[in-house]
């Protein structure tokens, strides 16, 4: 379908009722994940890894390929680099949850071009060395192929719209090229749990209006900046994209994933979406030149999930930081729309949030309370994947906020009593929400609310 039959089909039938048959026209798409045992693979919303129905935790470690393995590229002393990851990994592996989401590329499109682009025998090679490293420990990963959505772009000087919407531009050509070889090299490999597309593309989506310059950062190129390439792209209303040019960029990559590699499943990377999502991108179709921030009605926001879920992506995600008084009723419609897209739902991102911790971060009174609050909510929902943010992050500064290995002993400890609870359930995936799920995801708010007070 193209953009244009895509858009007359979606306003003919009106802001609320939208229909999106894609999670039900390709069910032979889900036969792509092979049952063999050692690769996680799906049926329906069940995950099912060694003939077993899956559950676990996992963490974030954005910064392992780029601060770590390629250390040396970027004036970091390799050796003890190398050190230091390996002692984190042997933390993490104590923990049960050997799960580490990453980005696969560096972030900027300077240090891609001097690694990947100038230096491949060399990155190929500390990649495989990091991989060895984790299959050692047990330990799977979860690499985000697009964690930039302006890296590819600032490459050869082109555009967002080039990017999303050319499949022959220079920039598609590179990123599309990166796709093709990496999944080839390690689409026989169970050390990888599966791909993930981009890291919170829908965040960058149908705001044209309010960032005239567009979505790319830097937004201003008048100073010189060394992490880019010498012929940068534009910074101009071409930076920008709507939801359904996303999505459509997603499916697209999703399928050659698929076409490679018969092994693994793909997730898209997405943030939780914005409560306006529905109402942001009607305002992009139209051209509008206003943001429209009307919070989106439950049946707007399942309809908006659902058109940037479609097939073939194996999961319905979000990420969710708990925020002071938050409650968890954004999470139960996005379980309802996975359901209903016979997807498992996957958090990609989790945990307190800073404003939630304050500047103590996970040392906050409020960090073990507050996540039990969040994992039995997790529990209650019956997510079969939950990724925390973030483990044993040094950068400078710090992504905060972080699990440090040598000082949330009890955080930690927290965690290894739901993954050990996690990892010993059985039971088939469940489906629906109950009436008696309802109730403790209410007292759950409940709970957080008055807690988050103080």
């Amino acid at each position: 379908m193209t953009r244009r039959e895509f858009v007359q089909a979606v306003t003919g039938l009106g802001a609320g009722a939208i229909v999106v048959k894609a999670g039900r026209q390709n069910a032979k798409l889900e036969a792509l994940a092979n049952p063999q045992s050692d690769f996680l693979h799906r049926k329906g919303i069940q995950l099912l890894l060694n003939g077993q129905p899956f559950r676990s935790l996992g963490v974030n470690k954005h910064e392992l390929l780029q601060t770590y393995y390629l250390a040396d590229f970027f004036g970091g002393e390799r050796k003890t680099a190398l050190s230091e990851v390996r002692r984190s990994f042997d933390a993490l592996a104590k923990t049960g949850m050997t799960i580490i989401r990453f980005h696969a590329l560096p972030f900027w499109s300077a240090q891609i071009e001097d690694t990947y682009l100038k230096q491949r025998d060399v990155f190929w090679q500390r990649f495989d060395e990091m991989v060895k490293d984790c299959r050692e420990r047990g330990i799977r990963l979860v690499p985000v192929l697009l964690w930039n959505i302006g890296a590819f772009i600032d490459i050869v000087g082109e555009s967002l719209q080039d990017f999303a919407n050319h499949p022959n531009s220079k920039s598609r050509k590179i990123f599309n090229a990166w796709v093709e070889e990496i999944v080839s090299r390690y689409r026989d490999d169970a050390t990888i749990l599966f791909w993930e597309v981009t890291n919170e593309a829908n965040l960058t989506v149908d705001l044209r209006p309010q960032l005239p310059e567009g979505v790319v950062v830097p937004r201003d190129l008048t100073k010189p900046y060394k992490h880019l390439t010498r012929n940068p792209g534009p910074r101009d209303w071409r930076n920008h994209w709507s939801a359904d040019e996303m999505a459509a960029f997603v499916r697209e990559t999703t399928f050659l994933i698929k076409f490679i590699d018969k092994n693994h499943l793909v997730s898209a990377g997405y943030s939780m979406p914005r409560p306006a999502a529905w109402h942001l991108w009607l305002g992009s179709l139209k051209r509008a030149k206003k943001m429209d921030w009307t919070k989106d009605s439950d049946e707007e926001q399942a309809n908006y999930i659902r058109m940037i879920h479609s097939e073939p992506l194996d999961f319905v995600d979000c990420h969710f930081y708990l925020d002071p008084g938050e409650t968890f009723d954004q999470l139960v419609l996005l379980k309802s729309v996975a359901d209903d897209l016979e997807k498992p739902l996957y958090v990609g991102e989790a945990g307190l949030s800073v404003k939630a911790l304050g500047g103590k971060g996970y040392a906050n009174p409020i960090a073990l309370d507050g996540l039990r609050v969040y994992l039995e909510a997790m529990e209650a929902l019956d997510v079969p994947l939950v990724s925390f943010w973030a483990w044993d992050d040094f950068c400078k500064p710090p992504h905060e906020p972080s699990i440090r290995s040598a000082e949330h002993k009890e955080v930690i400890e927290l965690l290894r009593e739901f993954q050990k609870r996690w990892q010993e359930n059985r039971q088939p995936a469940k489906r629906g929400i109950s009436e008696e799920t309802k109730q403790r995801i209410e007292l759950l708010n409940r709970k957080w609310r008055e807690m988050s007070k103080n």
